[in-house]
């Protein structure tokens, strides 16, 4: 019997490689048809293609879009960086995330240190919910650039799924501050401005942090009641209806778009826009 058995397992080790051998060999794809200014020079294909390519992207035509930019990476400059973070983009909004993340990191082989890639594919990652390489690269943006908010708003949206909530807080604190949005909404709050005065100017997502503390703080009641039902279930008492019924009103404010925890945080990241 020993000996059936080590033949049998001896056949299984070495039928490993013999099927490995007969696999084919991957191919790859045949490079697109991009006939446009076929007989211009690269740099005015390249401008053609990109100048499309964005058109098709602002439109939602995704897969023209991607045939443009990929016209670019495949036919004419394999190393044209800005070709690659735009296609990164179309495959985001298919949620073809590893071929967006594959983009973004070609991209950051051609640029190491650019900011935007860096940001982009730690969405990508968050929305694979890898947080630890989402953070990562979170981290790196806020490396290369202390003052860039969307790496505020993106990582502390990471410390509220690993529910550190604290750090979220604290880093979206440190976000307003630093982009002064305080003062603005400090002038909208005075009594004394005028109902007529001329809006002020600002950059929106400065403005985001004030949102973001709204749901992270909501979070963190829910949490803090959950505990409390739990620990009340559990002591064998019956718990506090009005505290079932905050509970309850807060779950529901949790509506799909609000929601931190799945794919659907996407629709809160900040992506940096193609340059």
């Amino acid at each position: 019997m020993f000996k059936r058995l080590f033949l049998v397992v001896m056949l299984l080790t070495l039928a490993v490689p013999v099927l490995a051998q007969e696999q084919p060999a991957p191919t790859e794809e045949p490079p697109p048809n991009c006939p446009a200014f076929e007989n211009q020079s690269d740099e005015v294909r390249t401008s053609y293609y990109m100048g499309e390519g964005l058109a098709y992207l602002n439109a939602n035509q995704l897969s023209a879009a991607e045939l443009s930019f990929t016209c670019i990476i495949r036919v004419i400059d394999p190393n044209y960086l800005t070709a690659y973070m735009s296609r990164a983009l179309v495959y985001a909004r298919y949620r073809n995330y590893e071929r967006a993340i594959k983009d973004y990191s070609r991209a950051l082989e051609l640029d190491e240190n650019l900011l935007a890639a860096y940001n982009n594919r730690g969405v990508v990652y968050a929305a694979l919910q890898d947080y630890d390489k989402a953070a990562a690269d979170f981290d790196k943006v806020l490396q290369l650039n202390p003052d860039y908010i969307p790496g505020y708003n993106n990582r502390s949206i990471i410390y509220a799924i690993q529910r550190d909530y604290d750090a979220a807080i604290s880093l979206l604190q440190d976000a307003i501050s630093r982009s002064g949005i305080d003062d603005v909404l400090a002038q909208y709050r005075d009594p004394n401005r005028s109902p007529n005065a001329a809006p002020i100017e600002f950059e929106a997502v400065n403005a985001r942090a004030y949102a973001l503390l709204g749901i992270i703080y909501s979070a963190r009641s829910l949490d803090n009641f959950q505990n409390y039902l739990y620990l009340s279930g559990q002591a064998g008492t019956y718990p506090d209806e009005r505290i079932q019924s905050a509970a309850g009103a807060l779950e529901s404010r949790f509506t799909f778009e609000m929601r931190l925890d799945d794919g659907t945080w996407m629709l809160t990241a900040d992506f940096s826009p193609v340059e």
